[in-house]
C-alpha cells in the first residue's frame, strides 16, 4: 500500500529482488513490476488448505477426547464415572416411588448431613480442604439429584442436559483435587525406571512391574542374560546409587533376588520412614481384645509385631501340629530382647493351654515384670531355684516322652505346653557360669527332645557364640531366630551365618536406630522384618501381668507328683497323686477319660470326699450309690466278695511271677559298689566292647589315647570323655600323663607285672 513498506511474514522488510513471479517488461531501466493478488495467492494455496476451519462437530469431538483423557488420569475416575452413570437411571426409581407432594423435599433434606459427614471423614484422613470439598459436593449431589428426579423425571431433555453438566463438573472437581494430583505425581515419579536404570548402570534391564507399597514403591526388574546377577547387585553399590537418585538413605533401598528366576530382581524403595511410629499393643489399648485364656496355642501363631512396609503381622510359631518350635533371640544391649520376650509371654497368657517359666539370672527383668503371671521364675541370685526348675523340666520331658509313646504331645489345660524362657543366657550356660555344667545338659535335652514333649525353649542372649550358649545345640534345633539390633556385621554373621545369601538386611544398620526393630528368620530361609509391639513401660507390663494373674492350666497330676518339691509351691489337683504305675494298673473310675498314654492328658476322676461323710466312708458305711476310689459299691456284699476274690487271684499271680530270693545274701558293700558302677557308667556298650577288645589284644603293651581315638573313630573330646568314664568305673586303667599316657585292662597294668 502507498506510504507503507512491504513486510514479510516475520515483520522484516520484504526484499525487492526479482522473483520468478514478476511480470516481465514492466517499467523502464530494468525496474521491478508489482505482483498481482492472484499471482501471490496461487503458490500458497496448498499451504492455506491446511488451515481451513474445522467443522464444529470435529472440534467438539476433540474437546471431548481431551476432557476424557484428562479425567482418566485420576486413579479413581473409572469408579466415579460408573457411579455417576448408574445414578441417572436411579432417579427414575425415585420419580416412580416418590408419589407424595413432599417426598422430593424429604429426599433433598439428606444432602446437608451427608455432605458434612463426607467432609469430616475425608478431611480427617487426608487433611485436604479441596479434596474434602469435592467429596462433600459429590455426596450432597446424590440426594439432591434424587429429589430433582423425583419431581421432574429423567425422560426429558432438560433434565438430561442438566445432569450431564453437573456430573461433568463433579468429575472435574474430583480430578482436580490436590490429593489425587499428589498421587499422580507420586506414581509418575516412581514409574521413571529408565532414569534410575541409566544412573545406576542398568541400561540393559527391563521394567516388568511397578507396585505401590505402604511406604514407597517396588520395581520388578528383568536383568537379562548378559546383565549382572541379582546377587552381585545385592553385594554392590546399586542400593546406594538408587538412594542417591531419590535423595534418601542407602538402607531405604533393598534388592532381593527371585528364587524362581535368576534373571528377576525386586528393588524396594522406601520413601516413607518405616519406624516413625511405635506399634501400640492391643492388650494395652483394648484389653478386651486380648483377654486371658481366650484361645489355644494351636489356634495360630503368636503375633509379636507388625511389618510397617506391608502391614502384615510378625508371626512367631512356638507350637503347631509338629510340636514345639524353639526360639532364639540375639540382640545387643538395648536391642529389643526384653520387649520381644514380653510380647511372647503376653501371647502365651492369651492361651488356656500354656504355662510360662522364666529364668533370668543376669538382670531379672522378665521375672520381675511378669511375676504376677509366671508359673515359675528364678531371678538374680536364685541359682538354686533355677536348678530346681530345670530338674523339673528334665523329668517333665522324660515323663511326657513315655506318655506320648512315640507321638507328639497334644496340649490341653490339664497338660499344657511349657514355655521355658531363659534371658541373659550367658549367666546360665556361659563359661563364667558356676552352674553351667548342670544347666547345659537340661537345655540341650529341651532343644533335642522337647519338640514332641511340648516344652518350648526360648533363649535370649547378646551374642550367638559358644562362650555364651555353652553348646551349639540351640542354634541347630531352633525353628525361628529373632535378631534385634547388633553392634556390627560380624555379630550379624554369628547370629545368622547365611544372612547375605538369604537376602536379609544387616541388623547393625537396619531400622534407623528405632527401638523394637527385629528380623525373624525361620527354617527354610523365609524371613520377615518389622517392629515389635510396644511393651516398654515397666509399670504398664506389671499391671498387665497382675490383670492376667496366674495361668489356669496345670501340669498332669501324675507328672507333678514326680517333681521333687513341686507340690510345696503348686498343689497337685485332686484328680490323683499316684505314680504312673498306679494310674496304669488301677481300673478307671466311671466317667473318667482315657489316660495320657498318647496325648499326655491326665485321667479325670472323682475328687476324694471331704467332711464328716468321708469318715463314715472310710469305715465302710454310709456310702451307697457312689463308686469312690474303689471301683465298686462297698455297701453291696456281692460286689465286695467279687472284688476280694479278684484281689486274691491277682496277688497269687504276682507272687508266682516274682523272682525267688537268692540262696546267699549279698553284702551291702557289694550292692553299693554295683549301684555306683551303674550310676556312673554312661558309656555306650559298643564303645565299652570296642575299647576292652582292643586293649585285650594289646595286652601288657597297652595303647595310647590317639590309637584309641583312631580305633573308635570318634572326636578327641568325645573319646576322652568315654575313656575318663571307663577309667573312673574301673573298667580300664592308665599309666603316665599327657600324650605319653597309656591305657590297659586292669589285669595288664604295669604295676601287676613289675614284681
Amino acid at each position: 500500500m502507498p506510504g507503507r513498506s512491504a513486510r514479510s511474514g516475520f515483520g522484516r522488510p520484504a526484499r525487492r529482488t526479482p522473483g520468478r513471479f514478476a511480470r516481465p517488461g514492466r517499467g523502464r531501466g530494468g525496474g521491478r513490476g508489482r505482483y498481482a493478488d492472484a499471482e501471490l495467492i496461487d503458490p500458497l494455496l496448498p499451504v492455506m488448505a491446511d488451515y481451513r476451519p474445522r467443522p464444529r462437530g470435529q472440534v467438539a469431538r476433540m474437546v471431548a477426547r481431551g476432557y476424557a483423557r484428562w479425567v482418566m488420569a485420576a486413579p479413581d475416575t473409572r469408579g466415579l464415572g460408573t457411579g455417576l452413570t448408574a445414578l441417572y437411571p436411579a432417579g427414575q426409581l425415585a420419580h416412580h416411588y416418590a408419589t407424595g407432594p413432599h417426598d422430593p423435599l424429604l429426599l433433598g433434606a439428606f444432602a446437608p448431613p451427608v455432605a458434612l459427614a463426607a467432609w469430616v471423614a475425608t478431611y480427617k484422613t487426608h487433611g485436604s480442604p479441596r479434596y474434602s470439598g469435592a467429596i462433600a459436593a459429590i455426596a450432597a449431589g446424590v440426594p439432591t439429584w434424587l429429589a430433582t428426579a423425583a419431581a421432574t423425571g429423567v425422560t426429558n431433555l432438560s433434565t438430561l442436559l442438566g445432569y450431564t453438566v453437573t456430573a461433568s463438573a463433579a468429575w472435574s472437581a474430583y480430578t482436580w483435587s490436590d490429593v489425587l494430583k499428589e498421587r499422580r505425581r507420586f506414581a509418575e515419579a516412581q514409574a521413571k525406571w529408565e532414569t534410575i536404570a541409566g544412573l545406576a548402570g542398568l541400561e540393559g534391564s527391563r521394567l516388568l512391574r511397578t507396585e505401590r507399597t505402604r511406604t514407597g514403591v517396588k520395581f520388578k526388574i528383568d536383568l537379562g542374560v548378559e546383565g549382572p546377577s541379582a546377587a552381585k547387585l545385592e553385594r554392590g553399590d546399586l542400593a546406594e546409587q538408587i538412594a542417591r537418585c531419590y535423595g534418601i538413605g542407602a538402607d531405604a533401598v533393598r534388592i532381593t533376588s527371585s528364587r524362581k528366576n535368576a534373571r528377576i530382581a525386586w528393588i524396594t524403595i522406601q520413601l516413607v520412614d518405616l519406624w516413625s511410629q511405635e506399634i501400640p499393643h492391643p492388650a494395652v489399648t483394648d484389653p478386651a481384645a486380648a483377654a486371658k485364656g481366650h484361645r489355644s496355642i494351636l489356634d495360630g501363631p503368636f503375633i509379636i509385631g507388625t511389618d510397617p512396609e506391608t502391614g502384615e503381622d510378625l508371626e512367631l510359631v512356638v507350637f503347631d501340629e509338629g510340636g514345639a518350635r524353639h526360639v532364639e533371640i540375639v540382640a545387643t544391649n538395648g536391642g529389643a530382647k526384653t520387649n520381644t520376650l514380653s510380647n511372647i509371654v503376653q501371647q502365651g497368657a492369651e492361651c488356656y493351654d500354656v504355662l510360662t517359666i522364666a529364668i533370668d539370672l543376669g538382670k531379672g527383668v522378665i521375672t520381675t515384670l511378669w511375676k504376677g503371671h509366671l508359673h515359675e521364675a528364678a531371678g538374680v541370685g536364685e541359682e538354686d531355684k533355677a536348678l530346681q526348675i530345670l530338674d523339673w523340666i528334665d523329668i517333665l520331658v522324660d515323663e511326657r516322652a513315655i506318655a506320648c509313646a512315640g507321638g507328639t504331645h497334644q496340649p490341653t489345660p490339664a497338660a499344657p505346653v511349657v514355655l521355658l524362657a531363659i534371658d541373659e543366657q550367658d549367666t546360665a550356660t556361659g563359661l563364667d557360669s558356676p552352674i553351667a555344667h548342670r544347666v547345659k545338659p537340661v537345655l540341650d535335652k529341651v532343644h533335642r527332645r522337647g519338640r514332641s514333649g511340648g516344652v518350648v525353649g526360648i533363649t535370649a542372649k547378646q551374642r550367638n557364640v559358644v562362650q555364651h550358649t555353652g553348646t551349639k545345640e540351640g542354634s541347630a534345633n531352633t525353628y525361628t531366630k529373632i535378631v534385634g539390633r547388633v553392634s556390627d556385621t560380624n555379630e550379624m554373621r554369628k547370629a545368622v551365618p547365611d544372612w547375605e545369601t538369604l537376602g536379609c538386611p544387616d541388623m547393625s544398620t537396619y531400622g534407623s536406630g528405632a527401638a523394637g526393630v527385629v528380623l525373624l528368620v525361620r527354617q527354610g530361609g523365609t524371613w520377615q522384618t518389622g517392629r515389635t509391639r510396644a511393651l516398654y513401660d515397666p509399670d504398664t507390663v506389671k499391671a498387665l501381668a497382675d490383670a492376667y494373674g496366674p495361668a489356669d492350666a496345670h501340669l498332669e497330676p501324675q507328672i507333678a507328683a514326680a517333681l521333687p518339691g513341686y507340690a510345696e509351691r503348686h498343689p497337685i489337683p485332686a484328680t490323683t497323686s499316684a505314680t504312673r504305675t498306679d494310674t496304669t494298673d488301677r481300673p478307671a473310675a466311671p466317667g473318667a477319660t482315657e489316660g495320657s498314654g498318647s496325648g499326655g492328658q491326665d485321667p479325670v476322676s472323682t475328687p476324694p470326699p471331704t467332711g464328716p461323710s468321708s469318715e463314715g466312708s472310710a469305715r465302710g458305711g454310709g456310702r451307697t450309690g457312689d463308686d469312690g476310689d474303689w471301683g465298686f459299691d462297698p455297701a453291696d456284699d456281692a460286689a465286695v466278695d467279687e472284688a476280694a476274690r479278684g484281689l486274691v487271684e491277682r496277688l497269687d499271680e504276682f507272687i508266682a511271677e516274682s523272682v525267688p530270693p537268692p540262696e546267699q545274701p549279698t553284702r551291702l558293700e557289694d550292692l553299693n559298689a554295683a549301684r555306683k558302677k551303674i550310676d556312673n557308667n554312661t558309656v555306650p556298650e559298643p564303645v565299652v566292647q570296642a575299647v576292652t577288645a582292643f586293649l585285650a589284644e594289646r595286652g601288657t603293651r597297652g595303647a595310647r589315647r590317639d590309637e584309641l581315638v583312631a580305633h573308635l573313630k570318634l572326636s578327641k573330646s568325645r573319646a576322652a570323655e568315654h575313656l575318663g568314664a571307663l577309667r573312673a568305673n574301673g573298667v580300664i586303667t592308665s599309666a603316665g600323663n599327657g600324650k605319653a599316657a597309656r591305657y590297659y585292662l586292669p589285669e595288664h597294668t604295669p604295676d601287676d607285672h613289675s614284681a
